[in-house]
């Protein structure tokens, strides 16, 4: 899981200068065809595995596409310290869907969770002076939080339904079928062949291969020991975007990044530790 988001953050900083949200398929791509390529010559039946659970791949893949989409445009408008942990609030929106539902009673950390979120948003939106940058970084924020939305979908498709048991198969057809369900929107605004050369590359390099040790993680950890050290995506996410444009980040954005850490962390630390099936 360390070395997930050591690859996750970096793809995320890389991504944030590189991409656009219509060349989410190209990064997906990327990461799924030497994955599945491994899988193959491994021994492993990727073509069987998709006949065999269509419908749970297709899913995946669908979900995946939004979730790509979502946040390579989140990156491009937002701050990426804030964007990036608002990516990982899948928890904390699974909470708030569960007090809609009144499935979860309104208790004072659940609450402080959500107001935690809140304050984020509001304090690195306030700080920046200007309707415009005012309304990119909210947007931003939106975009980050319909992500996270679509990775809560994922997990939860992924928990109530058995999977393979190869980790590398199931990863490289979540990023196939997720970069098959996104490429259309390459017509819309098709990148030069060197730029799809680097989103093709970052994909493969650093997408890819995190995904398939998400998987295999997932099949040693509970869910609350990965996400507490799947936090660690946004703080790489950070070290590497200051790196790539010589900045750092503000004093609101670092703060707003911290508060959605610690609401994150404090569901996770209250959250039941149990088994993520693979």
């Amino acid at each position: 899981m360390i070395a997930v988001t050591c690859l996750w953050g970096t793809s995320s900083a890389l991504l944030a200068a590189l991409a656009a949200p219509t060349t989410a398929g190209l990064v997906a791509l990327g990461g799924a065809v030497p994955l599945l390529v491994s899988a193959r010559l491994r021994g492993q039946h990727p073509w069987a595995t998709l006949i065999a659970h269509p419908a749970l791949y297709v899913q995946l893949g669908v979900l995946e596409a939004a979730n790509l989409a979502l946040y390579i445009a989140a990156l491009r408008v937002g701050p990426l310290p804030v964007v990036v942990a608002l990516h990982l609030t899948a928890p904390v929106l699974i909470i708030a869907v569960a007090l809609l539902r009144g499935r979860r009673a309104p208790t004072l950390p659940v609450l402080l969770e959500l107001l935690l979120v809140a304050a984020a948003i509001w304090l690195v939106s306030g700080r920046h002076p200007g309707g415009t940058a005012v309304g990119s970084v909210v947007a931003g924020c939106g975009l980050a939080l319909g992500s996270a939305a679509c990775v809560a979908m994922l997990v939860s498709v992924i928990a109530r339904q058995p999977g393979p048991n190869h980790t590398t198969t199931s990863a490289g057809l979540q990023l196939l079928l997720g970069g098959a369900a996104s490429s259309p929107l390459l017509a819309l605004d098709p990148p030069s062949a060197p730029v799809a050369a680097e989103l093709a590359a970052v994909g493969a390099l650093l997408l890819g291969p995190g995904f398939a040790l998400y998987w295999q993680a997932l099949r040693w950890l509970d869910a609350a020991t990965a996400s507490v050290i799947g936090l660690n995506e946004a703080v790489v996410a950070t070290l590497v975007g200051a790196v790539c444009t010589r900045s750092l980040p503000g004093s609101a954005t670092a703060a707003a990044g911290v508060l959605i850490l610690i609401a994150v962390g404090l569901e996770q630390r209250s959250a039941p530790r149990r088994r993520v099936p693979p």
